[in-house]
């Protein structure tokens, strides 16, 4: 049997490299590298045809030292963490993970919501600090239920999210930069969802039009008092913007899942912001989609040595 080797450009404990392995297959050889150090991810792509990139971004100059790669591979949906351009133009096959962790990333959305609004880690901390009832919780605390709540962003997560809102009794309103949705119920434009949600949820990829869409500016022009989630990613919020809405009050919460950059600097002001739920990118993590996600890219990886055709929703082209 002819194995398929395979880096995944991201160091992993050795329980999560027997996972991983166990996952794909006796056919796979995973290649990981030491450390995240760009030396270590080189090494690992010695003599591989196949490359699999998580949260580590791959820089382009990384394509140099591999000359046999054929399929370079995204672990999950967003693809600004690779040399996309680069790729294509040396004739590798760029390809993603659609959807499939989109009912997690969902769930964790929803968590975050709930966490923020009712101030669930304020109420832990102080529970585990010897405390108890924080002072103005009736003042402060916010329910999910009956609120109205925009999607900036409305592919497979954010529709997921949508779901689950339903039975919060949630006006959901959304926002996407396709035009395909116009006229349907809840589709309004950026600035009116911006201007009449009580929780405004990122779920848009970052590019250079999406790169601070939550700024200074549109900070201001959200309702006073209103929430903002981020589970997309960092780049998309202007996070200084967002620690000076925090501290006047305009903003009333943030929950972020996502930061820029990653892992998140210790010394930055927004980790001791009180009215902030913050989780290190892992909307994601659970063994459910786990096994979703390395069963897609696994499966990709076998087509491509097959000659096989990839999926077109798939395939990254631009």
């Amino acid at each position: 049997m002819t194995r398929l080797r395979v880096a995944i450009l991201e160091a992993f404990d050795p329980v999560m490299q027997a996972r991983i392995q166990d996952i794909v297959g006796p056919d796979f050889d995973l290649i990981f590298p030491a450390s995240n150090s760009e030396e270590d991810r080189i090494t690992a792509l010695s003599n591989v045809r196949y490359a699999v990139v998580r949260a580590v971004k791959m820089p382009a100059s990384m394509l140099d030292a591999a000359p046999d790669l054929a399929l370079l591979h995204q672990w999950g949906t967003g693809t600004d963490g690779l040399p996309v351009s680069e790729a294509l133009a040396k004739g590798l096959t760029v390809a993603r993970s659609p959807g499939k962790n989109a009912a997690s990333v969902a769930d964790h959305t929803i968590g975050l919501m709930l966490a923020v609004m009712k101030r669930i880690c304020v109420g832990d901390a102080r529970v585990r600090g010897g405390d108890w009832l924080e002072p103005g919780i009736y003042e402060k605390g916010r329910d999910l239920n009956g609120a109205t709540v925009g999607l900036v962003g409305f592919g497979a997560i954010a529709q997921c999210v949508a779901r689950r809102l339903s039975g919060f009794d949630c006006e959901v309103l959304y926002t996407r930069r396709s035009g395909a949705l116009e006229g349907h119920a809840g589709h309004v434009s950026f600035d009116e969802l911006i201007a009449r949600s009580d929780v405004v949820s990122l779920h848009a990829p970052l590019t250079e039009a999406t790169r601070h869409l939550i700024n200074e500016d549109t900070l201001a022009r959200m309702k006073k008092g209103a929430f903002l989630v981020n589970t997309a990613r960092g780049g998309v919020v202007d996070q200084d913007a967002l620690l000076r809405a925090l501290e006047t009050g305009h903003i009333a919460g943030a929950a972020l899942d996502v930061f820029d950059p990653e892992p998140f600097p210790l010394d930055h002001p927004l980790r001791s912001a009180p009215n902030t739920v913050l989780t290190p990118h892992m909307s994601g993590g659970t063994q459910d989609n786990l096994a979703r996600i390395v069963g897609h890219w696994a499966q990709n990886v076998r087509k491509h040595a097959e000659g096989a055709a990839l999926d077109q929703g798939d395939l990254v082209t631009a």
